[in-house]
């Protein structure tokens, strides 16, 4: 069958609307603004809410689990995204290409007024800059690919290497910390309104040098107006997949589950009914306000949905966008 010559992998997939030309999402006068994300959290993100845990692992696409790790609390939710984008971006435009990043900001509202966020998220984005501040994720890949034994002729002995072709593991990991060190300064008179300035951030020299080497650019004004945590992270994965596809992919319905919205028990079908329902309820809000010129099907007997080769939708040095932190 054609679906066969299609191309598996543990990658996420969208859904075609051919009334898409209908949806124009930017407003004439609106500024679109760029951002960027470490390519590792397009595969596997943080938890969608609070889960009031040190340690959180998730599955993601292409071999890949992450796992977080905090003293404290891991980050989470969509203004752990926003955070995370904001400290990705400074890394990825920091001019010193070897040491730690420094970030300061005189009072909580400036961090605020880069994240275009109104005050009353003070409180969000002061705690999740502490579920940061202390925290660190590892990552392990495995990939397999099928090659040709004679590319590997030195670890065998000398022309005595297999005529067919052999399969390669290739194992990966890291441990990287998000920072070095965070301090910022209260003030308390007494009222019950304590009052924080005075920040200071340090991104630790690996976060940084992270990410400037996997850095994937979104359009941070999409990324923050899709207001549930499991839509940015589907809409992330998309603009990251479409950097790479040459051919039709399929995924399969379980895939995505296990990547985007896990059930605890795989084996109850309403369970992953319903969360394979929302992402593809995910994907088609991102297709009609989001991104329209995403090529995309699903599967009409539910097995999953194929993702075709569309124009990015923002790159690293497009000039239709201002840097989120070109106000500040």
């Amino acid at each position: 069958m054609a679906k066969k010559k299609i191309k598996e992998m543990n990658e996420l997939i969208a859904y075609d609307n051919p009334d898409s030309e209908l949806f124009d999402i930017e407003k004439p006068d609106e500024k679109q603004y760029l951002a960027y994300l470490p390519a590792l959290f397009t595969t596997a993100s943080l938890p969608f809410r609070n889960v009031n845990k040190t340690v959180f692992e998730r599955k993601g696409s292409n071999g890949i689990s992450l796992k977080l790790t905090s003293p404290t609390n891991v980050p989470f939710g969509r203004y752990g995204r926003l955070l995370l984008s904001v400290l990705t971006t400074h890394a990825v435009l920091e001019k010193n290409k070897m040491g730690p990043v420094l970030l300061e900001y005189h009072k909580l509202s400036d961090l605020l007024t880069e994240m275009q966020l109104p005050k009353s998220r003070g409180k969000d984005i002061k705690e999740q800059l502490e579920c940061f501040s202390n925290a660190a994720f590892s990552f392990t890949q495995k990939v397999t690919e099928l090659k040709a034994a004679y590319l590997f002729e030195e670890i065998y002995d000398k022309n005595n290497f297999p005529k067919q072709d052999i399969i390669v593991t290739t194992h990966s990991t890291g441990n990287i910390r998000f920072t070095e060190g965070v301090q910022y300064k209260e003030a308390d008179d007494g009222s019950g309104d304590k009052k924080s300035f005075a920040f200071k951030i340090i991104l630790s020299p690996e976060f940084a040098a992270f990410c400037k080497k996997h850095a994937v650019p979104i359009n941070y004004t999409v990324y923050k107006s899709i207001s549930s945590a499991i839509g940015k992270d589907i809409y992330a994965w998309l603009v990251y997949r479409n950097n790479s596809i040459t051919e039709p992919i399929f995924v399969p319905r379980h895939k995505l589950v296990e990547q985007f919205n896990p059930v605890d028990d795989a084996k109850n079908d309403n369970q992953e009914n319903v969360s394979y329902f929302r992402i593809l309820e995910n994907i088609r809000e991102i297709k009609e306000k989001y991104y329209p010129e995403l090529k995309v099907t699903i599967d009409k007997g539910g097995e999953g949905i194929t993702l075709y080769k569309s124009p990015a939708p923002v790159l690293s040095k497009d000039t239709r966008y201002a840097l989120i932190t070109s106000d500040i």
